[in-house]
């Protein structure tokens, strides 16, 4: 019985101690198990019916925008008491055989730097005339039209964004 311990203990230690050359050192660098993130957008069909004839908004669901996540570590440093530290590096890559459309679809939704800086000074009398004045000067409005990929990772140029970190 003693011998048997002894050799599932060998086994087991050999499979799961994280050392270069290893099966689970492998699995540890590099997950072998394909992870999916799925997006949904909705879009907003009648945003000027929203505002100018008070109509309920006809939202349109759009998705899924399917992309694959690989995570590796890198930048490995072992240290002398046995642990390794390491920084995550996570790649995305669009699997469009999996999504509703390319990253170049359209849709209409809400101005989040907008109705942010609104929401932020919500309360202080000043503040919010200060970005109300800023707002209608900029002609901001509160929905915008942007491509799948700008909103999830391209990003776009946005001018209350501009303003903000200045």
């Amino acid at each position: 019985l003693v011998f048997k311990q002894r050799i599932f203990n060998t086994i087991l230690d050999s499979q799961l101690v994280i050392e270069e050359g290893t099966a689970a050192y492998n699995a540890w660098v590099e997950t072998p198990i394909p992870v999916y993130t799925k997006f949904y957008f909705f879009d907003m069909i009648n945003p000027s019916d929203l505002f100018h004839s008070h109509e309920k908004p006809i939202l349109e669901e759009r998705g899924p925008y399917t992309f694959r996540e690989v995570e590796k570590k890198a930048n490995l440093t072992w240290h002398e008491n046995g642990t390794i530290s390491y920084r995550r590096v996570k790649f995305w890559y669009f699997e469009r055989e999996m999504s509703v459309g390319p990253l170049t679809d359209m849709v209409t939704t809400i101005n989040v730097p907008v109705v942010g800086s609104a929401e932020f000074v919500r309360g202080d009398f000043f503040m919010e005339w200060g970005i109300s004045d800023m707002l209608s000067t900029i002609e901001a409005r509160i929905f915008v039209r942007r491509t799948i990929g700008e909103l999830l990772f391209d990003g776009y140029e946005d001018t209350v964004m501009d303003i903000g970190s200045s």
